[in-house]
């Protein structure tokens, strides 16, 4: 009866323990955008983040798309979680995505931040 009114925290997936037990992680901050629409552009190709709109944190702190990266230090393997953000609290994430180094090379330069690869 107890467990009518709380809320099921769902275990987190394979993939998202993996993500998090790697020893390195990098954020950025887009846009925002609704959580479903990047997911669906993500689904149809995965090279579509390379069209979000980049956005420095500290100029639009109330709302913004973030985007995470879980990677190891030779970039071997990474991987890619999006959360949309309001008041820098959480309404939402999406899935893992696995992508390689080139392309997190490419998201970060639109950031200015270049990475020896």
């Amino acid at each position: 009866m107890f467990g009518l009114f709380g809320k099921k925290k769902l275990g987190k997936s394979e993939e998202e323990k993996r993500a998090e037990a790697m020893p390195r992680t990098k954020k950025v901050q887009f846009e925002p955008m609704k959580l479903s629409e990047a997911q669906a552009a993500l689904e149809d190709d995965i090279r579509a983040i390379l069209s979000f709109t980049p956005v420095n944190y500290y100029a639009t702190k109330n709302s913004y798309l973030l985007c995470t990266f879980f990677y190891e230090e030779d970039y071997s393997e990474i991987y890619m979680q999006l959360e949309y953000r309001v008041d820098d609290l959480g309404r939402g994430k999406s899935g893992m995505y696995t992508i390689d180094k080139i392309l997190m090379r490419d998201i970060l330069r639109k950031f200015g931040v270049n990475i020896n690869i």
